[in-house]
């Protein structure tokens, strides 16, 4: 049995603050290697919380409990080798001061951060989801505003992505060159939900989006230039997207050639397609309502189609790739039984053939009442002095397209990397330069290159060779036969991080289906927790884009913790990532309640699952709402002295006549936890953002989104304008790879650069 990896070991983590997001960041850090140590808090809410405690318990496996005095946490602050801080849940925790030159660093997590004009504020997940805008877009555009308000999260989910986030910046803070003082990150709720519209600030970027929530006519929903239809069929749901001419074609086989498909007008390009879009799906609706979804979901996958059913958690659970990749980590019940919970979407081995587990065991959480750290600190550097940025030095290669790839090295490359960007100047879509393009590949540099031939073969080879890291999303096929998968590059390179993410992963039985981030938002089960199925796809989860950027989290992730354990250890590693876990890991408590064999909530946001008084209401004004979750007694008894009460009713009916913004700011001023509801316009013109320079204008016109935290100095990282195509061929391959003129002409003239 291979060794187990841990990327993380030696490093000491502190946790204070009954916090969700933050114990799930925790968590993550614990399955990485690092030793976590939590000091309970009285009265923790989260142990009680349903179904039955469970959730408390996959949040907490891999830690050590203890029972702390001020005193001991003061100690175990200034023992540990990262802090991390919920200040609004642990508001007098005995921390070193920002100031004081011997802490470690430390990550704090508030609603709206620490500086700016709503700074201070109350909120949490519910609220910052709607401030933040990925409520807003969740629901746009429907056909009726005032009949499909805006829409959160569902399940935990809003509060899982804040503590992916805040990993990743804890990640990063490790990263940083030695300074007079450790890193103090700033994280704010709100700015990871603003983070996450890269569809609104594409199509915002493109002129594109319409100004309100209400839908166009002859607006059809699509998803990076793709059609999605949503299908009944006689015992469940599927969704399909035959976007190129040649898809389609196969697609029409499959519904066995009908009449209409032969109407060239109707659907016979991809223009004609989008156009009656609505018109094609009702003539398919009403062939599918007569089949079977997954001998349906079968054959279109082998015809190369992209298909998927909408999960259920129970679906989840039984879900043959999940299983065959060890994806679900067993927790341990009274009763001697176990549950599934989720693990780690990916899976790491190191060049010795050191294997990451998927997610500690976990069994039920007791503290143990030794309120120190057992193991031997370790900090091992990936920058020093000289550098300016924590990846200051780091080369990547970078293959990916699409969304999730380049949003995590663009991340990279905001930390200070040097990202490659590998391109063709013979496929139109690495051509094309607008919105999507814009805000997601910010500090890169792009070259063309023919990857199958053998001179580009043999130039990537020679780059990787100089490289630190690879990301990329080809399918299987294509990494074989042109030389470039793991075992091929870590031939030249045998330290390199390789990164690949698919859609399924690259090992299991659904490793080759054809996948786009959008249908595995609904084969992950998100979609159907969320809202209700419908042909128009109105406010079901299948937009904005949500796995993609999550996707790219996870990548993030995996590849800071992958280059620890090389500066630790000289070892290079595989990542093996998919998009389908790295949706359905952000789901537990939907899982829990499934392996206990409860009802499982089809969308926890619409009412905290807490129990406390919480929801969306609508306001005075047109398409007006306010996100309201009061989830403490002193913010309950708040809500009583203002409103008179504290049922749904009342608070609807106090906020029915009432303009948004005034709701807000009489219940903001009371400590409750209250928003409007806002979309992308309101966002970039919201002084608080700008305070926090969240969104910045880039060279060439339009907004780019900047890294989802930031330092106490307010950097968020670089932020350079895009790259146009293959504009740095002549430097990477002249100046890095030490070519002359004549033989960078006499690649390009035999098609190698180009």
């Amino acid at each position: 049995m291979a060794p187990a990896l841990a990327p993380l070991a030696g490093l000491r983590v502190l946790e204070l603050g009954s916090d969700v997001s933050l114990a799930f960041a925790a968590r993550l850090l614990a399955d990485l290697g690092a030793e976590v140590v939590r000091p309970e808090m009285p009265g923790d809410a989260l142990r009680h919380a349903a179904p039955e405690g469970t959730l408390f318990a996959y949040l907490n496996a891999g830690k050590r409990l203890v029972v702390a005095t001020p005193d001991q946490v003061s100690a175990l602050a200034r023992e540990a080798g990262l802090v991390l801080w919920a200040r609004d849940a642990a508001p007098g925790a005995p921390l070193p001061a920002q100031d004081d030159p011997a802490r470690a660093p430390t990550l704090v997590l508030t609603a709206h951060g620490l500086t700016g004009p709503r700074a201070g504020d109350p909120g949490n997940a519910f609220t910052t989801q709607h401030g933040g805008g990925y409520a807003w877009h969740q629901a746009c555009p429907v056909t009726d505003p005032e009949a499909a308000p805006p829409l959160g999260c569902p399940d935990r989910e809003a509060a899982m992505l804040v503590g992916l986030v805040a990993a990743n910046a804890a990640m990063a803070a490790l990263a940083e060159p030695p300074g007079p003082s450790a890193p103090w990150i700033d994280l704010a709720s709100e700015d990871v939900f603003a983070w996450m519209l890269v569809d609104a600030l594409a199509e915002l970027h493109d002129g594109v989006l319409a100004p309100g929530r209400r839908r166009m006519p002859g607006r059809e929903i699509t998803i990076a230039g793709g059609l999605i239809w949503l299908l009944p069929c006689a015992d469940g749901t599927i969704v399909v997207s035959p976007r190129e001419d040649h898809q389609w074609a196969r697609w029409v086989a499959l519904m066995g050639d009908p009449d209409w498909a032969k109407d060239a007008a109707l659907c016979g390009t991809r223009a004609t397609r989008t156009k009656h879009a609505a018109e094609i799906g009702r003539l398919m609706r009403e062939w599918s309502a007569t089949v079977a979804s997954r001998p349906v979901f079968e054959a279109a996958q082998a015809a190369r189609v992209a298909c998927f059913p909408i999960s259920t958690a129970p679906d989840l659970l039984a879900n043959r790739q999940l299983a065959a990749r060890g994806f679900f980590r067993p927790l341990a019940l009274a009763d001697g039984g176990t549950l599934p919970l989720p693990g780690l979407p990916f899976a790491m081995r190191d060049g010795a053939g050191a294997a990451l587990p998927r997610g500690a065991p976990a069994v039920w959480p007791k503290p143990d009442g030794a309120a120190r750290f057992h193991t031997t600190p370790a900090a091992p550097s990936l920058s020093d002095a000289r550098h300016q940025r924590p990846l200051s030095g780091v080369r990547v290669v970078d293959f990916s397209w699409v969304v999730a790839g380049p949003m995590a090295t663009k991340m990279l490359g905001a930390l200070g990397a040097e990202i490659i960007k590998i391109e063709s100047s013979q496929r139109a879509e690495f051509a094309m330069r607008g919105g999507w393009f814009a805000v997601i590949n910010n500090n890169k540099r792009s070259t063309t290159v023919d990857i199958t031939t053998a001179g580009g073969q043999g130039l990537i080879r020679d780059l990787v060779e100089r490289s630190d890291v690879v990301v990329e999303n080809f399918s299987s096929r294509v990494l074989t036969k042109n030389g470039l998968s793991y075992a091929d590059l870590a031939a030249v390179k045998p330290d390199i991080v390789y990164v690949s993410a698919s859609g399924l992963g690259r090992q299991g039985p659904e490793r080759d289906l054809l996948a786009y981030g959008s249908l595995l938002q609904c084969y992950s089960g998100r979609v159907g927790l969320i809202g209700r199925a419908n042909p128009q796809l109105e406010a079901m989860g299948v937009m904005p884009a949500w796995t993609d950027p999550v996707t790219s989290l996870w990548e993030s992730l995996a590849i800071l913790a992958a280059l620890r354990h090389r500066a630790a250890t000289g070892l290079g590693a595989h990542i093996d990532l998919s998009m389908l876990e790295a949706t359905v890991a952000l789901l537990p408590d939907a899982l829990l309640h499934a392996g206990l064999g409860r009802t499982v909530p089809r969308n926890g946001s619409a009412e905290d699952l807490s129990g406390a008084p919480s929801g969306l209401f609508r306001c005075a004004g047109p398409d007006e709402w306010l996100a309201l979750s009061a989830t403490t007694e002193a913010q309950r008894q708040a809500l009583s002295r203002v409103i008179g009460a504290t049922t749904q009713d009342a608070i609807a009916s106090w906020c029915h006549s009432r303009d948004a913004r005034q709701a807000e700011t009489v219940l903001r001023a009371a400590g409750i936890p209250a928003t409007r509801s806002r979309g992308i316009f309101d966002l970039v013109e919201d002084p608080h953002l700008a305070a926090r320079r969240l969104f910045q204008p880039v060279d060439g016109g339009g907004w780019s989104i900047a890294l989802p935290w930031m330092q106490a100095s307010g950097d968020r990282g670089r932020l350079a304008p895009v790259p146009r195509l293959g504009a740095d061929n002549e430097d990477v391959f002249g100046r890095l790879l030490g070519l002359d003129a004549a033989r960078l002409q006499a690649l390009a003239q035999a098609g190698v650069i180009r």
